[in-house]
């Protein structure tokens, strides 16, 4: 290491170490830390926000995901690779290409982890909304209001992603949200065309005042049988995709064990 690369990297991080421990200990003293999980939350969730009104998230279902935990792990990633870098390659150059690198992988990390959790959002809403279709159904028809029995409703059913819209969408409506806006809110928010359909057939029945517990039931059945027609073919895929392991993992295991005292018998009659 040069007396260039020393006066580039280590003089300038111990500065900002003592910078940082300085604040820190202020901090400290003015109670910042206790306020760090709230202000964290904030930050990142209006930092998703603008990286999806900028179209540089485009995944389906992003904005039902809480976005703490990916940010948190990609932000842990960078900051171990990093460090691991430099220890690697202590010059500026290698400070720099570390950076790009750490930069790039925790893109990569911070996309894998968003898209992971819109489709574990999206398919936990697949699997509650028959349900909640049932539900509301009879409740309406047990008299109940369309406000009350969609709150019950949110209540009753499995916590998840599609007890929090329901929840959401009720809150929105007690404070005085118009009816239109709140359901195109929720509806732009899960891509789900079952979803959309369910808020349609909501919004209908309090604009138009029909009855809403026959077509409820009916949407729930439909559901009910298209996860079932999903699960038929998830299950033959599951046969096409076991032959690739059982024909070159397990049936060769298996003629070994078969044909083995076979062999054994022939090897010891030809060579004694």
């Amino acid at each position: 290491m040069t007396a260039q690369d020393l006066f580039r990297i280590w003089l300038p991080a111990l500065l900002g170490m003592s910078l940082l421990a300085r604040s820190a200990f202020r901090a400290h003293a003015d109670g910042y830390f206790k306020r760090v999980p709230d202000r964290y939350r904030t930050i990142h969730e209006r930092l998703t926000g603008r990286l999806i009104r900028r179209g540089l998230f485009r995944i389906p279902g992003i904005r039902l995901v809480d976005p703490v935990r990916p940010w948190a792990v990609s932000e842990l990633l960078f900051l171990l690779v990093v460090p691991v870098g430099i220890a690697a390659s202590p010059t500026f150059a290698g400070a720099v290409e570390s950076a790009c690198i750490a930069t790039l992988l925790c893109v990569g990390v911070l996309w894998i982890r968003f898209r992971g959790a819109a489709r574990d959002a999206i398919r936990s809403v697949r699997r509650d909304l028959p349900v909640a279709c049932f539900l509301l159904s009879l409740l309406l028809e047990s008299g109940m209001g369309a406000s009350s029995a969609l709150q019950e409703t949110a209540g009753s059913i499995p916590r998840g992603t599609l007890a929090r819209e329901l929840g959401e969408l009720v809150r929105s409506r007690s404070m005085g949200v118009p009816r239109g806006e709140a359901i195109s809110r929720s509806r732009e928010k899960l891509p789900l065309e079952e979803y959309r359909l369910f808020l349609n057939y909501v919004s209908q029945g309090e604009r138009l005042g029909i009855g809403l517990s026959r077509s409820l039931r009916e949407l729930s059945s439909k559901m009910l049988e298209s996860m079932g027609h999903r699960a038929e073919t998830v299950a033959q895929e599951a046969a096409v995709k076991m032959l690739f392991p059982l024909v070159f993992l397990m049936f060769p295991a298996v003629f070994l064990l078969i044909l083995s005292p076979v062999l054994l018998g022939l090897r010891e009659l030809l060579w004694g």
